[in-house]
């Protein structure tokens, strides 16, 4: 069998879904001697194949990235003979091809949610291609029971039998069977963009020092987009000498962070899945985050929930892991159910679900 994939994002510094993608990209390469694998992108990705039956095929166009792959990308998939074609960022090329089959990744309804969290480019880009996929697509790989529900709860005519849930992971080797000591200061990664509610949380972190309590944030990650308000909001606070904003940090300098912190927080309003949260577990680190989010799928009780919406709410979170720390530290019971999580959230285990997803499409048409 022949997949192809799109893999144009690689090019991006969409920190996310490069993750997925070269994490996902790397467990198949592991696993899968079998199939046959083609990789499109339009222009050279800092990625490399390393598996005999992976390749790259370096497609050079004059188009940008999303009419590439409508029109380009068919001609191209057709003439390798590919029997899947997996699209891993929520949008796939509509011409239907005579014996090929579809998978469509989704992360995520933001466009949906909140669509003025967003560039209007690539609002407009998701809303009108990555509905039309969904119709057109085999198979809709969702990577959280939550997405699963705001996939049905957008689109209801989509049927079950075309819906798999495959849970982003976490590298096996990188888990620490230990929590380590902590430190003072509370973490937070991901961008500075409104949708990660990180006005808030200085709104808390405020609330916090009026009545005594001073707590350190660090905040790490690309700079995002319009988060100039926020940045200005900072400035002008009262806490803004308790907050470090590293920008870009190393994947080394960023184990360390989670692995010190006092606690990780996580006061987004809305997420597909939430990959830092999962991360933050990974290095041992307690997880404050927002409720009735897909981050509860996996954290469980091992999480502590406010309301993201109320800056009250994250004090309240905030002021019980300052005054009960040694909460932040797992029980024995805990820690053993935190490497269970953990066990069934690896990068290994969704490669062979994907696998199996695009081996089980060639079956049922047959």
């Amino acid at each position: 069998m022949k997949i192809g994939i799109d893999i144009k994002l690689l090019r991006s510094n969409s920190a996310g879904l490069k993750v997925y993608l070269e994490n996902l990209l790397t467990a198949l390469q592991k696993l899968d001697a079998e199939n046959e694998y083609v990789l499109f992108t339009p222009s050279p990705v800092p990625y490399q194949a390393f598996a005999k039956n992976f390749s790259i095929r370096i497609c050079k166009t004059r188009l940008p990235g999303i009419l590439w792959q409508q029109y380009e990308l068919p001609r191209l998939a057709k003439k390798e003979k590919i029997n899947v074609f997996w699209g891993p960022e929520q949008t796939l090329f509509q011409k239907k091809i005579s014996g090929m089959k579809k998978v469509l990744s989704v992360h995520d309804f933001v466009y949906k949610r909140f669509p003025k969290t967003m560039e209007g480019s690539v609002r407009a880009i998701t809303a009108y291609y990555g509905a039309k996929s969904i119709s057109r697509s085999d198979k809709i790989v969702c990577v959280s029971q939550f997405t699963a529900k705001e996939l049905l709860h957008f689109y209801p005519s989509v049927p079950d039998s075309k819906i798999c849930v495959v849970p982003n992971g976490v590298a096996d080797a990188e888990t620490i069977s230990t929590p380590l000591p902590k430190s003072d200061f509370l973490f937070f990664s991901g961008s500075m963009e409104p949708r990660k509610n990180l006005t808030n949380l200085i709104f808390a972190l405020e609330i916090l020092a009026r009545k005594g309590i001073s707590l350190k944030l660090r905040i790490a990650g690309p700079a995002g987009w319009k988060n100039q308000k926020f940045l200005k909001l900072l400035q002008g606070s009262p806490v803004q000498n308790s907050v470090e904003v590293l920008g870009f940090v190393t994947k080394e300098e960023l184990q360390k962070l989670y692995q010190n912190c006092l606690a990780f927080v996580f006061p987004t309003f809305y997420e597909g899945f939430g990959l830092p949260a999962l991360e933050a577990l990974q290095n041992g680190a307690r997880v404050l985050t927002s409720a009735n989010s897909p981050m509860q799928e996996f954290l469980g009780n091992l999480g502590i929930y406010f309301q993201p919406e109320s800056a009250e709410s994250i004090a309240k979170a905030l002021e019980f892991i300052y005054t009960k720390k040694e909460k932040t530290i797992y029980s024995k019971k805990e820690n053993e159910e935190r490497l269970k999580i953990l066990e069934s959230h690896s990068w290994e285990g969704a490669a062979k679900k994907m696998k199996s997803i695009f081996e089980n499409c060639v079956e049922e048409s047959k």
